[in-house]
């Protein structure tokens, strides 16, 4: 058995993530799209991602790829994140205009709670995508099972935090650095990863698992979160209702029509970033969609709820992370950004072939 050294999605495109990460710094930002040379009359706009590009970025590059943002007069960058990337920071300095969140809705939060002043304008992911993965011939099915064992998760994950304090369990913990190499050996091992991508490369190494969200538990704040300064959206209201309405219909056609997906799809492994597999962009494409679509999703892509800010901030009181326990949701997302871009009621199947289904 091939050991994996570092999950698919961190694997290879780190080295580019840096130096591109290096050039924001240095606010040296080039443009991504399909045409270099922007027209005088389309207003420029940087989005840094809040990870490596994937399909979980796709619609943005939909809407790049399309021509939405174009169409809407902006002439728009995507720059990828990654682990020496703080899409925050970018934002609030200036140096990118609009930011999405790598592991969720709570990024914008705690920003505030530092007194950086961004603002959430829309959400893709309804439910979080993230939790904890175990072999699944241990006959696990839930996070209250694992007390015991060892957890390998990130520091400062608000999950693992918030299933001690809900299940009232312990368990040691070792530190994820990118590699599912040791949860691969060890079935004594809960592993953190993102139902779209570990669960996959775990597959690929001929180890099937079962995969716990924390949004079961309770705990789930919305994911690819599209965020700015509030300066910003004051100042250039137009500007961001644009870019939100763009990215929403770039997201809804790359969900809905598979010739759209497999341009996109493609577009993403031999343009974007060579290193990417194929086969996970499929399993990321396909897996990810039900996030997008549940909850208030359905009706509406990118919909976001006061009831829904508000658990997340009494979540985030209730683990001691915030200094301020007086923020409210007035001060970390505006609702009122998001247009009324429905989602098909029907979204066709990934191509036959296209990646290896797991087995439930």
């Amino acid at each position: 058995m091939n050991i994996p050294q570092m999950s698919v999605r961190r694997r290879g495109s780190l080295t580019v993530a840096i130096a591109i990460a290096t050039s924001l710094v240095l606010a040296a930002c080039g443009s991504n799209g399909a045409d270099d040379s922007a027209s005088d009359d389309l207003t420029e706009v940087t989005v840094v991602l809040g990870w490596l590009p994937t399909a979980e970025s796709g619609g943005f590059y939909a809407a790049q790829q399309l021509g939405y943002y174009e169409d809407a007069g902006l002439d728009v960058t995507i720059e990828p994140g990654g682990p020496q990337v703080s899409g925050t920071q970018l934002v609030a300095s200036g140096r990118a205009d609009f930011g999405v969140t790598g592991s969720g809705a709570n990024e914008i939060v705690q920003a505030n709670d530092e007194d950086i002043p961004l603002v959430a304008v829309n959400a893709i992911l309804q439910d979080s995508l993230t939790g904890m993965m175990v072999h699944r011939d241990t006959g696990i099915t839930s996070l209250e099972d694992t007390e015991g064992m060892t957890w390998v998760n990130s520091a400062g994950v608000l999950g693992v935090e918030w299933v001690k304090k809900e299940y009232g369990i312990d368990f040691d913990s070792m530190q994820y650095n990118g590699s599912i190499a040791n949860f691969i050996r060890d079935d004594n091992l809960v592993q953190q990863g993102i139902l779209a991508n570990e669960p996959y490369v775990a597959h690929q190494e001929g180890v099937d698992v079962t995969f716990m969200p924390f949004a079961d538990t309770g705990f789930n704040p919305y994911n690819v979160v599209t965020y700015t300064t509030k300066d910003y959206l004051a100042e250039n209201r137009d500007i961001v209702e644009k870019f939100v309405e763009a990215s929403n219909q770039g997201w809804v056609d790359y969900m809905s029509d598979i010739d759209i997906a497999t341009q996109i799809n493609d577009h993403l492994t031999q343009e974007v970033d060579k290193e990417l597999s194929p086969e996970l962009t499929w399993f990321e494409w396909a897996a990810q969609r039900p996030s997008i679509v549940a909850g208030e999703g359905a009706q509406k892509i990118g919909a976001m709820t006061e009831e829904r800010w508000q658990t997340l901030i009494d979540q985030m009181i209730s683990l001691g992370v915030l200094d301020n326990e007086d923020i409210g949701v007035e001060d970390v997302a505006d609702l009122t950004v998001t247009p009324d871009i429905a989602v098909p009621s029907e979204l066709p199947d990934a191509p036959e072939g296209s990646y290896e289904e797991l087995s439930d």
